[in-house]
């Protein structure tokens, strides 16, 4: 799930439609509209912010959750600056209707997600080249947001030396 374009470095994800269109506004009223019915949406993942658990071309599942459905551990999907987001939920400040959330190969904690910005939660990873991502939606999830402070750092670089080694050997290097 990767770096905005731009100045930020949060994972998006780029939700494709069966019909082709360059308005990335369209996708996301079509993916929206899909969640509000409550269906289940396949998107591709772009970036490193959640390695080694989501890696860049991954497929994943999402579903729509009300505010009081979501549990820390969860990945949570919400937008950003324009961009769809992939990030573990850390906590819940229901006084304020807000997410705190972080990514798996992050070393920080995002700014807080108010709750209207939220789109949902991967259920499932349905394609990945990653041998974690099994560990979606299991008691994993709840240990990495406690080790997350260590193992964000970890992952962080990591994540740095797996990209570093892609471009290197697609160079031909």
């Amino acid at each position: 799930m990767g770096g905005f374009r731009g100045p930020h470095f949060f994972p998006y994800l780029s939700p494709k439609p069966p019909f082709m269109t360059t308005n990335i506004n369209q996708y996301r009223q079509w993916i929206d509209q899909l969640l509000d019915d409550g269906r289940t949406v396949q998107v591709p993942v772009h970036g490193m912010s959640m390695f080694p658990i989501l890696m860049p071309r991954d497929t994943v599942q999402i579903r729509r959750l009300s505010f009081g459905e979501m549990k820390p551990g969860q990945v949570l999907v919400f937008e950003r600056d324009g961009q769809w987001v992939a990030h573990r939920l850390i906590k819940k400040d229901v006084k304020n209707s807000l997410l705190i959330t972080r990514g798996d190969g992050l070393p920080y904690i995002d700014e807080p997600v108010d709750v209207a910005s939220a789109k949902g939660i991967i259920t499932k990873v349905i394609k990945t080249r990653s041998p974690f991502a099994w560990s979606i939606n299991t008691r994993i999830d709840r240990i990495l947001v406690w080790t997350g402070p260590i193992t964000g750092r970890v992952f962080w670089m990591a994540g740095r030396v797996v990209s570093w080694g892609s471009r290197v050997s697609s160079s031909g290097f």
